[in-house]
């Protein structure tokens, strides 16, 4: 079985949550992992900041004491391609203002793709992996990210199953679309293990296919907008769930996880970014979304129905959520 240096989970909790002195006991067990490699779409580390595509007038994390991490759940069907990013979110650790940050990106968002044509964010990551996605994105944004996390939904059900479900407030105008989804998934699982329809609407606890289901409608709603609010959501239920698990078992359940994800940060990384978050004493996670709301345009290009930004206006809007102190 081919190890990836980190799970999704792992890196996740420890960057976004932090679970005190198990913390170490965690990356411990990892440690111990022989073979310990990036993921299926390995990015070396020691790669020249230019072929992150760094603009150099972005602003660096040694100055600002911020750290962007390019979160990817693609929609790839097998481990032979890359797929599409479906969800693009920057998970942050802002260290200067001590507070944690989820921005989403917007998956239909029409922008510059380095040495290709301008397209859809999300096709950055087909086109060429998550090296090209952090290229993409720190291009367009002026941003120096330089790591990642991706899974797929398959990866992602795994995981949520694992931590027992996530905890969601179903809309009943959002159940035949979820139930439409779920059928999709439940045809392309190969052990076929399937998973119910949901029947009412209400606070209920979803399993990983409903979840995976639930983040990706957008046909109902705000469109993309909304579907990204879900995203963000099932993310920070996944958070929550952790809080009630043993911590004793946390090392197995991540190492179990390990194979469903695909990551570049080293574990030397993790353990600092655990220090980081366990020294914070705002726990929140502050959310936000680009492009910001009356900043783009719905266009059909080339036949795509697609949101042409105001990437300067963006750009300022998010480096200030990024590097500014969180207020609302």
């Amino acid at each position: 079985m081919k190890k990836v240096l980190v799970g999704v989970l792992a890196v996740l909790l420890i960057i976004l949550v932090g679970i005190g002195g198990y913390i170490y006991r965690i990356i411990d067990a990892l440690s111990n992992v022989d073979g310990l490699i990036a993921g299926n779409n390995p990015v070396a580390w020691d790669e020249d900041p230019e072929d992150f595509g760094i603009p150099e007038e972005a602003p660096l994390e040694g100055d600002t004491k911020v750290i962007n991490i390019l979160l990817l759940g693609t929609d790839r069907r097998n481990r032979n391609e890359n797929g599409r990013s479906d969800a693009i979110m920057i998970a942050t650790v802002d260290k200067k203002n001590g507070q944690l940050k989820l921005a989403s990106v917007m998956r239909d968002l029409y922008v510059p793709i380095p040495d290709r044509r301008d397209n859809r964010i999300n096709a950055a990551y087909s086109f060429g992996g998550p090296m090209l996605a952090m290229k993409t994105i720190n291009q367009n944004f002026n941003l120096d990210i330089t790591r990642y996390v991706s899974v797929d939904f398959f990866g992602l059900e795994e995981i949520i199953n694992a931590i027992g479900g996530v905890e969601i407030d179903v809309k009943q105008k959002e159940i035949k679309h979820i139930n439409s989804v779920i059928t999709q998934l439940n045809e392309l699982d190969k052990q076929k293990r399937k998973s119910p329809h949901l029947t009412q609407a209400g606070v209920q606890t979803l399993d990983g296919k409903q979840a995976v289901a639930y983040s990706r409608i957008r046909k109902v709603g705000d469109g993309d907008s909304e579907r990204t609010e879900r995203q963000r959501r099932v993310m920070i239920q996944m958070f929550n769930k952790m809080k009630s698990i043993n911590p004793m078992k946390l090392p197995d359940l991540v190492a179990s996880l390990i194979p469903y994800t695909d990551t570049n940060i080293p574990v030397s990384d993790i353990i600092s970014l655990g220090t980081s978050v366990l020294t914070m004493k705002d726990k929140k996670i502050y959310q936000y979304r680009v492009p910001a709301k009356n900043t783009y345009k719905s266009q059909t290009i080339r036949g795509m129905a697609v949101y042409v930004p105001d990437l300067d206006t963006n750009t300022k809007l998010l480096h200030d959520f990024l590097y500014n102190k969180v207020t609302e």
